[in-house]
């Protein structure tokens, strides 16, 4: 399975960039991916009603994908 941090390949000028959320994007089967958003649920790093439902990756046949926005943490 992949996880991937987006959010900073796209020049979003717009919006400072302290403020801006950063994406978060799990690809693998769906049982993988409702494993792992279960996870992260356990370790507090978020909600599973955060998440977007597991959706089919085009050309593929087990493959789905999910994602999730998140603020940058406060320090």
């Amino acid at each position: 399975m992949f996880i991937g941090f987006g959010g900073s390949d796209r020049p979003e000028t717009s919006i400072d960039d302290g403020r801006r959320p950063f994406q978060i994007y799990l690809l693998g089967t769906r049982e993988e991916i409702q494993l792992t958003i279960n996870q992260l649920q356990v370790v507090r790093f978020c909600e599973r009603i955060r998440w977007s439902p597991p959706i089919p990756v085009l050309g593929s046949d087990w493959k789905y994908i999910s994602m999730m926005e998140r603020d940058r943490a406060v320090e």
